[in-house]
């Protein structure tokens, strides 16, 4: 692209950008959702069929829509659509308003009655069982029929939910500060992360095992470009260590616990996933010092938008479990 058409392009997005937000207040939350869902999955009919709605009814809105911003959203190809760079320009502004506009009818509803309220919020695997759990318990029986709609995620799935406006609170040990995130609260969580494998493992009951040794035994991991995994790497490359063997790569923490008690591996989680496990002694804890350490998560939210009244309750909860993580 020649510089005068560059400078025309950047011109066009920060002026887009500049009324995006604006525009976003005048249109309805239909509309939005419908783009949302539409740049979610890459596809007119498969948003159509996500809203139950007709194909031609939402390709109708697209256009619509593209028409009252003066520009093209999507790029259209034969596989289906996706974002370009003024779409891409105009999604974090439709998710802001789309949420926002979410939880003033969830407020409405609570105020007139009709509802006792929505708290939506996620967590990673440890925290949703542990953290999150707890203080969901304590907020349902403080206020009765509320409705919690919980999202169980790895960290780069769980700041993606926040970001589109699925969640108003996400727990995690990544850092989020960003342009669109910011912490909830000061206040941290933490869980002890360790080395776990079955009883008849080969290195079961030894009283401290070297790093060298682990690294030669198979183990049951996240995906590679998981951030739990990168850490574990990261820890072995430390002590010159490189490589590891990996024997099953998976995002399901009930695959990983099942592969380490039945298939002879070793894996590396929270504590806290593996209670009803160690407690019947079908997993016990490898004593690998470089290995165990204490995890600290934090509470992120949104920087744009209010945070409504049942999410600021369960923040106050999830404060309260602060003190004694």
């Amino acid at each position: 692209m020649h510089t005068s058409c560059q400078g025309k392009a950047h011109l066009g997005i920060a002026i887009l950008c500049a009324q995006s937000y604006a525009f976003c207040m005048t249109w309805d939350q239909r509309s939005l959702s419908i783009f949302l869902t539409t740049a979610k999955f890459g596809s007119f009919g498969r948003a159509a069929r996500e809203m139950n709605l007709s194909q031609p009814s939402v390709t109708r809105i697209i256009r619509r829509l593209e028409a009252d911003v003066g520009t093209p959203l999507f790029d259209r190809t034969p596989n289906g659509v996706s974002l370009n760079v003024y779409g891409e320009a105009f999604l974090p502004y439709a998710s802001t308003v789309d949420a926002e506009m979410a939880n003033a009818v969830d407020l409405l509803d609570s105020l007139r009655g009709a509802s006792k309220g929505v708290v939506r919020v996620g967590g990673v695997g440890s925290v949703v069982s542990g953290h999150l759990a707890t203080a969901l318990r304590q907020l349902l029986s403080a206020q009765p029929g509320l409705q919690a709609q919980v999202v169980e995620e790895i960290e780069d799935k769980l700041l993606l939910a926040l970001k589109r406006g699925e969640v108003d609170l996400a727990i995690s040990p990544e850092p989020y500060l960003d342009d669109e995130i910011t912490l909830a609260c000061p206040e941290a969580l933490h869980d002890q992360v360790e080395v776990f494998a079955a009883p008849g493992h080969p290195l079961a009951g030894r009283a401290e095992i070297p790093l060298d040794e682990a690294a030669q035994h198979p183990w049951a991991l996240p995906p590679q470009d998981t951030p739990v995994t990168r850490e574990l790497q990261r820890r072995f490359f430390a002590h010159g260590i490189e490589t590891i063997e990996i024997g099953v790569s998976s995002r399901s923490v009930n695959m990983l616990k099942s592969m380490t008690m039945q298939g002879g591996l070793m894996c590396w989680m929270p504590r806290r996933l593996v209670t009803l496990e160690l407690e019947t002694t079908r997993l016990m804890a490898l004593p690998i010092p470089e290995l165990s350490f204490r995890r600290t998560f934090h509470i992120y939210r949104r920087r744009k938008g209010q945070l409504p009244p049942a999410a600021l309750r369960l923040l106050r909860h999830l404060q309260g479990l602060s003190g004694g993580s």
